[in-house]
């Protein structure tokens, strides 16, 4: 079992090979470039997942496999990110903690010799664990990374915790700002509330932001008023934050009959979680529906490309979201430790990392820490949601 252990990632020098009796190639490069210098020095890097090893009595089941697939897929990208490092030349020393998905067990792990003598923490991963594993730990210097969790960090109010998944306000300010870019004078900004939860977290920081900026918007909760609203010479902006399916695809369809009848272009907005559901997919395309998300893989991408046939060549499975999110995290926390060493805190706001699923861009926050403010847009395209160009 790897839980509960440390492993030591260096490079390795190749095995010696003998010449053959031929005169040598002569570099071109200057022979700094040519002998790539090894950093000696051993970043320590502690990741808390919850594995919950402790339900598994005997030999793993298929389904105790699947009830750590989020955990296990997470580590697996990591590990392949710090390999990737390593053969750059960076070391590192790792120690996988379970944290069981119990907040008692984060606790004891907090005040372990292990995290407290880390560089770097990633995980607990759930919000339940996030405040009581901080609050054992009291960590003076070391940053704690929260890697999943969609959690508003200010729920928490932990200097130095890191939030890589951005919260929903984060959502509904870049959806303001792409608003704010492409309404012109005749266009029209309408949000359909409908009232229920999903809506209220998505739309209130959406029309804070748009106000902010000195963005019109006109708010309807029945659709029956937006004949009296909508633009005839430009384009009909329309949001809609809920995620109920009957109460989606049934606006969808008016929607796409009121644009027909009264000969308007209406572009429809969605909550990001829209990504996970499943509506009219005819309507969607019809609306030139978007989201807005955090997460996206371009297959096509020759990193992309490359991390998958690493993976599967490591694990003989292809790497799902989480391991994206795993290499991503490890690739840029372990790239800043190794080129700054200890004091790669202060480099975390300048830095910025194009990644596999997401990119980062933080911002700083002295209550509750750092924050990925990175938010891209979608479209519908009839099968999936791509980026807009």
């Amino acid at each position: 079992m790897f839980i509960s252990s440390c492993s030591i990632l260096k490079p390795r020098p190749s095995a010696p090979v003998t010449p053959p009796d031929e005169k040598p190639i002569e570099s071109e490069l200057p022979e700094d470039d040519v002998v790539k210098p090894i950093n000696e020095s051993v970043n320590s890097i502690v990741l808390l997942l919850p594995f919950e090893l402790d339900k598994i009595k005997s030999e793993p089941t298929r389904a105790d496999v699947k009830h750590s697939e989020v955990p296990l897929d997470f580590y697996q990208g990591f590990k392949v990110a710090l390999d990737n490092l390593v053969q750059e030349g960076y070391n590192f020393k790792l120690t996988v903690l379970d944290t069981r998905d119990n907040t008692s067990q984060n606790a004891r792990l907090a005040v372990t010799p292990e995290v407290q003598s880390a560089d770097l923490i990633v995980g607990p991963i759930f919000p339940k664990e996030i405040p009581v594993f901080s609050n054992a730990g009291k960590l003076t210097y070391s940053l704690q990374v929260s890697p999943l969790a969609a959690s508003k960090p200010s729920q928490f109010n932990i200097p130095n915790l890191v939030s890589l998944v951005a919260p929903i306000d984060l959502h509904s300010e870049g959806l303001a700002d792409y608003l704010d870019d492409i309404k012109k004078t005749n266009d029209r900004i309408i949000i359909i509330n409908k009232l229920d939860d999903d809506s209220r977290g998505f739309l209130n920081p959406l029309k804070q932001s748009l106000t902010k900026k000195g963005v019109s918007y006109s708010e309807i909760t029945d659709l029956n008023q937006i004949g009296d609203i909508v633009s005839t010479n430009g384009k009909n902006f329309v949001v809609l934050g809920t995620l109920d399916r009957y109460s989606v695809n049934s606006i969808l369809a008016r929607l796409v009959e009121t644009q027909a009848q009264l000969g308007l272009t209406i572009e429809l907005f969605g909550h990001p979680n829209w990504s996970k559901a499943s509506f009219d997919s005819i309507n969607l395309n019809l609306l030139k529906t978007k989201i807005t998300t955090s997460y996206y893989v371009n297959t096509f991408k020759s990193n992309v490309r490359d991390f998958e046939r690493k993976y599967i060549e490591e694990f003989r499975i292809k790497p799902s979201e989480y391991a994206y999110k795993g290499f991503d995290t490890g690739y840029f926390f372990g790239s800043l430790l190794g080129k700054y060493g200890a004091d790669y805190p202060i480099h975390l706001t300048s830095e910025e990392y194009n990644g596999l699923q997401t990119n980062y861009r933080f911002e700083k926050n002295s209550q509750w820490g750092y924050v990925n403010s990175y938010i891209r847009i979608l479209q519908f395209d009839g099968n999936d949601y791509v980026p807009v160009n």
